[in-house]
């Protein structure tokens, strides 16, 4: 379970974000396409995101049932986002334009592929597939979003928030 969020003031996290923003684009481009297994990332602090993916193509206030659950989400041009709680990120989304795979599977994969590569689900629904993600320190989930049984998003994250 995630902490209580920071009390660092809004206007003080928004000069951070800006100044790393602002060094970040010295980095180069992002990424068009990820490690096949992104658990890796999942962990890494706000310098670590920037130095590594650079300015985000736009960033967003992703609210939660309750304060404690919200996030702020770096939107990449490249079809990934990374979602950040406090200084680090836990949560990969992964939606079109992506042209990457994630565990071998593509969006608009057939939901079967998922089962005959990741197995049967952890737990499952008609619009979704959870799996339990193999990891070293700390719990891994992989949601898988279907609409018509084919995969539209991706999320990885780390079930310990």
């Amino acid at each position: 379970m995630r902490p209580a969020p920071s009390t660092i003031p809004a206007l003080a996290l928004l000069l951070v974000l800006a100044a790393l923003a602002c060094e970040a684009q010295t980095q180069g481009p992002a990424p068009a396409i990820l490690e096949d297994d992104p658990a890796a990332l999942l962990g890494l602090q706000l310098g670590e995101c920037f130095a590594r993916f650079g300015a985000p193509g736009a960033v967003g206030a992703v609210r939660g049932d309750a304060a404690w659950q919200d996030d702020v989400a770096f939107v990449y041009p490249a079809g990934y986002a990374l979602f950040i709680y406090g200084d680090r990120l836990w949560q990969l989304r992964f939606t079109k334009p992506y042209a990457g795979s994630i565990y071998g599977l593509f969006l608009g994969d057939a939901s079967d592929k998922a089962l005959s590569i990741l197995g049967q689900p952890f737990d499952s629904g008609a619009d979704f597939l959870l799996y339990r993600m193999p990891y070293k320190s700390y719990p891994v989930r992989l949601r898988l979003a279907l609409r018509e049984d084919r995969i539209t998003d991706v999320y990885l994250y780390r079930a310990d928030f």
